[in-house]
C-alpha cells in the first residue's frame, strides 16, 4: 500500500504527533511529581492527605503534626521519599528511549503508584497509633468534627 503523504509531509506530521505525545506525557510526569514532592505547610502530607482526607482534614493541629513527625521517623519511609528522584529519571529514560519501550514506560508509571500505596498504608497505621493514645474525649472531639464535616458537604 501506498504512503498518502509524500516524505517531507509524514515527516512533519510524525514530528507534531511526537511533540504532541511528549507534552502530554511530561503534563503527566510533571502532575505525578508536582504531588509526590509538594511542600508541607502545617497541613498533613499530600500521601497521607490523599488516602484519608476527611480525618486529616478534622485532626487537630498537634495531632497532625505528631502523625507528620511519626512519618518522617520511620526508617521504612526513607527509601520511599529517596526513591521519588530515581522515578522521575526512570520515566526521563522511558520517554527519551530508542528504541521507545512501552513496557519500561509502564513500568516507570507503576513505581511511583506503588509507593504512594505504601506511604498510605503506612500513614493509615501512623494515624491509627495516634488514635490509639487520645482520651475519650479527644476521641469524640474527632467524631464530631468527621461528622461536622461530611453534613458540611
Amino acid at each position: 500500500m501506498a504512503n498518502p503523504f509524500p516524505p517531507s509531509r509524514r515527516t512533519r506530521v510524525m514530528r507534531i504527533v511526537l511533540v504532541i505525545s511528549l507534552a502530554i506525557n511530561l503534563a503527566v510526569a510533571g502532575l505525578a511529581v508536582g504531588v509526590m514532592l509538594r511542600g508541607h505547610d502545617g497541613r498533613p502530607p499530600r500521601d497521607f492527605d490523599m488516602s484519608l482526607g476527611p480525618v486529616a482534614r478534622a485532626l487537630a493541629p498537634e495531632d497532625r503534626a505528631a502523625i507528620r513527625e511519626a512519618l518522617k521517623s520511620r526508617p521504612d519511609m526513607v527509601p520511599l521519599r529517596r526513591d521519588r528522584s530515581a522515578d522521575l529519571a526512570n520515566f526521563i529514560a522511558a520517554l527519551t528511549s530508542d528504541p521507545y519501550d512501552a513496557a519500561a514506560l509502564r513500568e516507570a508509571l507503576a513505581a511511583p503508584a506503588h509507593r504512594a500505596a505504601q506511604v498510605q498504608e503506612i500513614a493509615a497505621l501512623a494515624l491509627a497509633d495516634r488514635v490509639d493514645t487520645m482520651t475519650k474525649e479527644a476521641r469524640s472531639e474527632l467524631a464530631a468534627r468527621l461528622s461536622q464535616g461530611r453534613e458540611n458537604r
